[in-house]
């Protein structure tokens, strides 16, 4: 795992709550540094959305062979 630079917790630490944005200087992409659990958090909802589409999805189909059956 990396370490903090000095200069990133300076960043982190004046963010407060906020993301801290960032921009690699050679290839010009963007990076967004959050905490980790923050990031956690994102990807417990992403896995649930992931879920919740998945039951949907299913009940239809399910649904719809109830309806070819009848």
């Amino acid at each position: 795992m990396e370490t903090l630079t000095p200069e990133l917790k300076h960043a982190i630490e004046q963010a407060g709550d906020s993301p801290v944005r960032l921009t690699d200087p050679e290839t010009h992409r963007g990076y967004v540094l959050i905490g980790a659990d923050a990031y956690d958090r994102l990807i417990d909802q992403e896995e649930r959305r992931e879920q919740e589409a998945f039951l949907r999805v299913a009940k239809r189909n399910a649904r719809a062979r109830l309806m070819e059956d009848a």
